[in-house]
């Protein structure tokens, strides 16, 4: 019996990797982070560990060229502010920075990411001009980019730390052919 309980006792025994953190709960709720290194945590099922890879950067890619049917656009398209369409194709990297809240409050970090970045460049890019957007401003746009997705992911909580924005492509989409059947233009009066 001793023997059991002495084996039960060692099965706390875990190792966390240099760059990871490893996150113990009791009964399902956070108790503390432990460092990398051999840790020991009391046994299952009083508490349990998660080890996270804090120092590994992701990357995704947002702007597919898909192409939406009803509108004979790609997914990527988007407004200016003079009313010009443009795709805009571009990869963020992110790391982890905080294990807890990437573990607690993330169901899918890369679509939390993805959703973030769409909303942000749609902003950035409605707000300005189409000649600023495809030459003059594109570093500009990388960095209010980065910017405007860590609020919107700290706001969150999701434990996300935006490391880059590159900006891969931005062009006016290819001509749409147009037919009019009946144009009616203003007269004057």
């Amino acid at each position: 019996l001793l023997g059991v309980f002495a084996i039960w006792l060692f099965s706390g025994i875990f190792i966390v990797q240099e760059g990871q953190a490893g996150v113990v709960l009791q009964f399902g709720k956070y108790k503390y982070t432990t460092k990398p290194g051999i840790n020991w945590r009391l046994p299952y099922p009083i508490q349990t560990h998660e080890v996270v890879n804090v120092s590994n950067v992701r990357s995704v890619e947002i702007g597919r060229s898909f192409v939406i049917q009803a509108t004979n656009l790609k997914d990527s398209s988007m407004l200016t502010e003079d009313e010009n369409i443009i795709d805009v194709k571009f990869a963020v990297q992110y790391r982890l920075k905080e294990p807890t809240e990437y573990i607690f409050n993330n169901r899918d970090p890369d679509g939390a990411v993805i959703q973030a970045a769409e909303t942000s460049v749609r902003e950035i890019v409605g707000k300005s001009k189409m000649d600023d957007v495809l030459y003059v401003g594109r570093e500009r746009i990388a960095i209010e980019l980065a910017s405007s997705i860590q609020k919107i992911l700290d706001s969150y909580k999701t434990g996300v730390y935006i490391t880059s924005v590159n900006v891969q492509n931005v062009q006016p989409p290819e001509q749409v052919p147009v037919s009019y059947t009946h144009l009616t233009l203003p007269t004057k009066a």
